[in-house]
Parts: structure tokens; sequence; C-alpha cells
């Protein structure tokens, strides 16, 4: 008798406890973060819509390849194809 209640003790705590399975995926980003003199640049990446860069802010990209091109005044500073890695600040300097 006494082993029987312990079994279905443990069989309870088994079957209560429950087991799960699975894998957690964490969402693909990327940050860039501009750098050096920022005074009166255009940032365009991509297709996106250009911008103004601010000194230490992070800007979300998806990974992969872009095409980054800076301008000043109209004048083109950067012409660079870039590499983003899955959750890695990438650092441009800004001439």
């Amino acid at each position: 008798m006494f082993r029987f209640i312990i079994l279905l003790l443990v069989a309870s705590l088994i079957f209560a406890c429950g087991y799960t399975t699975g894998t957690i995926q964490k969402a693909e980003k990327s940050f860039i973060v501009f750098s050096g003199n920022l005074e009166n640049v255009k940032i365009h990446i991509d297709e996106l819509e250009s911008f103004t860069p601010s000194s230490g802010k992070h800007y979300e990209m998806a990974p992969g390849k872009h095409t980054l091109l800076a301008y000043r005044e109209g004048k083109l500073l950067l012409n660079r194809i870039i590499i983003l890695e899955n959750h890695v600040t990438t650092e441009i300097k800004v001439p």
C-alpha cells in the first residue's frame, strides 16, 4: 500500500508539472550609430526617406546589405555598402 501511494504521488508530480519544449528566437535587428562631423548632414539608406543623424542615437535597421549615402550641402561625403549583422551596432564615421 505504501508503494502504491508513493507511486501515485510521483506520477501526479510528473504529469502535473508538465514538460514543454521549444526555442526562443529573438527579433532580427541591427543598429547604426553615426559619429564625426554631423553638421548639416543628410543620410540616405537604400530607398528610405533621408534623415539628419544625431550624435549617439541608435538607428534600428534590418540585418543585411545596405547602401549608405551621406551628403552635406549637396556634396557627397560617403558612398558605402554596409553589411549589418544581427544584434550588432555598427558605427559610421562621417568626415
